[in-house]
């Protein structure tokens, strides 16, 4: 799978912890730094990883406690954003252009905060612009239980799920295999721990809007999933949470890719890839 998708897979030494990271692309060309959502890998990508591969150099990482990174500390975003820069440092990527998925675009926030000459442009693929506990309906203790607690019977019923979902069969067959963790009784569930799902929510649902985003100096393009699929309570949500970035990081740009659910790239790839590629080529 990785080996279908990269050039090379990479492992490096973090603080309390190990990343392991894909690079695939032209060496040369101007770097893309992409960050998948909770509970997800560096697999999410896969739909939009070959086109990129033709135009940039990619490097695509499983966050701290997910996939084949391990975490022997705690989890937070501060410690996600230390990680990225030692592969930054590691890779020795001046400048880069971060692609963060869901809640992976708040510590790419911090990261373009903590390295302004070298995080170039940010693309926030439907995340990032709001606090999580501020949304309609959410429980936090509730979304954390429901997550520690889903098995499935095989990694090709959770795929099946997930196509079910998404309604689309772009993903590679085996893509959910380093998501999942074989259980005593025999079934699967997902390998990111309670306590980081219980800890990276908690700070998705409680980061301080302000104070983050009027520091943010780069170019951003905030891609957003149809809201027209959500209910009306979570439509004007969102679309008040996007003025109210619009008002405080100006050179925000926002799109919209009509028909897109939350996981732009796993719904919509090619206008993913094409949004991104207009963005980051002006």
């Amino acid at each position: 799978m990785n080996e279908a998708l990269f050039s090379q897979v990479n492992r490096l030494q973090v603080e309390e912890g190990t990343l392991e990271y894909g690079v695939a692309g032209k060496p040369d060309a101007p770097a893309l730094l992409l960050l998948h959502g909770i509970r997800n890998t560096k697999l999410l990508f896969a739909p939009i990883l070959p086109a990129l591969a033709e135009r940039y150099r990619v490097i695509a990482v499983d966050i701290r406690g997910h996939g084949n990174s391990e975490s022997y500390g705690s989890f937070s975003f501060e410690r996600i954003v230390t990680d990225l820069i030692q592969l930054l440092d590691a890779e020795q990527l001046e400048q880069v252009t971060v692609v963060a998925a869901s809640f992976s675009a708040v510590p790419a926030q911090m990261l373009a905060i903590r390295e302004p000459r070298r995080v170039v442009s940010l693309v926030l693929l439907d995340g990032g612009y709001y606090s999580l506990g501020e949304v309609p309906g959410f429980n936090r203790e509730k979304v954390v239980e429901r997550l520690a607690t889903t098995r499935f019977s095989s990694v090709e019923e959770a795929e099946r799920q997930f196509a079910e979902r998404y309604g689309t069969r772009a993903m590679p067959e085996g893509w959910m295999r380093d998501e999942l963790l074989k259980k005593e009784e025999g079934s699967y569930g997902y390998r990111l721990p309670r306590e980081a799902f219980s800890a990276y929510f908690q700070e998705y649902s409680v980061h301080s809007q302000p104070e983050l985003f009027k520091q943010l100096t780069c170019p951003v393009l905030l891609l957003l999933a149809d809201d027209s699929l959500l209910s009306k309570e979570e439509q004007h949500f969102h679309r008040q949470a996007v003025s109210h970035y619009q008002r405080i990081v100006k050179q925000a740009k926002v799109k919209m890719i009509p028909e897109a659910q939350h996981l732009l790239m796993v719904t919509h790839p090619q206008e993913t890839v094409n949004e991104i590629h207009n963005f980051v080529s002006k």
